[in-house]
């Protein structure tokens, strides 16, 4: 059975309607940061005498703290209103904070820690605001549209009763009040924060931009890719693998490990059957499922059939398997690299997986018209250090 959810924008709008005109209630409004608050205080201050709460240990790192210190300062300063606002600032309790949220470090965004958090805060306004006589208490939390306006009236709901003091319901993002809060900084030229606050929320925003930005350069080089002059593609990947079979990596291997290129990337057949023929033993990549990827000899580009995504892989039940640890080569393909080594793949993450913890020797093969001038990258990215282009063969100089 469903539950009903609450409109708290219309619960709040009947206290409003049954407020006395002649006594102005008074509000403890606990802040998250001033370009949130700044439509809380426009709408709220027509109705109640507001001491803005600043209080919020999660901040990180200090010099942000203080940063939103400043800006919640300022928009307060800059709101025109009819009653009066105050402001008071909580003690920045970090340690109370990491031991909250103990336990809960790799628990996403929007999940118990943040509701661990939300109710942390709540309690030391709702203290605030029952010590001082408050009318009610609230939060301007609920503006943002990544947080759930059900859960924090639930909880602020509990913690009134646990405290005896009235929460005054809210979803402020509702009647554009998001919207209204993004002109309202934007007008003011107030810094406004791409994170919600703690060093988890950061961490994620960061990997969230990072994706991201690895999602843009990934559309951007497959689109050169496939424009590229096919003459200019025949003419380098020759070199390339020219380049690749005159290396000293290459001559002193035994075991290699190959991908089967597929246009636009480097066309790697004449130097999978070039090593078969030296008396390489050559193994290819054969994708088990989403995430796993195994290395299977083959004894011709014969042995192989179109498969997962639509490239050409071998026969697991006709081919053997070799342990990626006995490899001495690994051929590694990529849609982009920089000269830092650092690689661009394909989305999947296969060869990052697969390269984890092997000693082999990692050549990267690539055009140089396919470089890119800086890949951002993650831990879990595996650096290639050595490149071969038509232009030569590059060593990357470890950090």
């Amino acid at each position: 059975m469903n539950k009903i959810k609450i409109n708290y924008q219309k619960e709040l709008e009947k206290i409003i309607k049954d407020i006395d005109e002649e006594k102005v209630p008074s509000l403890m409004l606990h802040s998250c940061c001033g370009p949130c608050s700044s439509y809380c205080l426009e709408y709220l201050s027509e109705y109640f005498e507001i001491t803005v709460f600043y209080y919020n240990p999660n901040i990180y790192p200090s010099e942000e703290y203080d940063f939103r210190v400043e800006e919640q300062k300022k928009i307060i300063e800059l709101t025109k209103t009819k009653n009066p606002i105050h402001m008071i600032e909580g003690k920045y309790e970090v340690e109370k904070f990491y031991e909250m949220a103990k336990g809960l470090e790799d628990i996403a965004e929007g999940g118990s820690r943040c509701h661990k958090c939300y109710e942390m805060r709540l309690k030391e306004a709702a203290k605030i605001g029952k010590e001082n006589g408050f009318d009610y208490f609230t939060t301007t939390l609920s503006i943002s549209p990544h947080k759930n306006s059900q859960v924090l009236n639930k909880i602020a709901e509990k913690v009134g009763k646990e405290i005896g003091i009235a929460h005054l319901p809210s979803d402020f993002k509702k009647n554009n009040g998001y919207k209204r809060s993004c002109d309202i900084t934007r007008e003011y030229g107030m810094y406004r924060q791409d994170y919600c606050g703690c060093e988890f929320s950061k961490k994620e925003t960061e990997e969230r931009n990072l994706k991201k930005d690895k999602e843009n350069l990934r559309k951007e080089m497959i689109e050169l890719a496939e424009n590229l002059d096919e003459n200019y593609m025949k003419s380098s990947d020759e070199k390339i693998i020219e380049g690749l079979l005159k290396s000293e990596e290459y001559i002193n291997s035994k075991n290699i490990f190959c991908y089967v290129g597929k246009r636009p990337e480097i066309n790697t057949s004449i130097f999978i059957e070039k090593a078969i023929k030296d008396g390489k033993i050559l193994a290819v990549p054969y994708c088990v499922d989403d995430k796993i990827m195994k290395a299977y000899k083959i004894e011709s580009i014969d042995d192989l059939r179109v498969g997962k995504y639509n490239i050409l892989e071998p026969d697991p039940d006709k081919s053997k398997e070799i342990d990626k640890k006995d490899l001495d080569l690994i051929v590694v393909p990529c849609c982009s690299v920089d000269m830092d080594g650092n690689r661009l793949g394909f989305g999947k993450g296969y060869y990052d997986r697969f390269l984890e913890s092997i000693k082999a020797e990692k050549i990267l093969l690539i055009r140089e018209k396919q470089i890119a001038k800086k890949i951002a990258v993650s831990k879990y990215d595996v650096k290639i250090e050595k490149i071969i282009t038509e232009k030569g063969f590059y060593k990357i100089l470890s950090d």
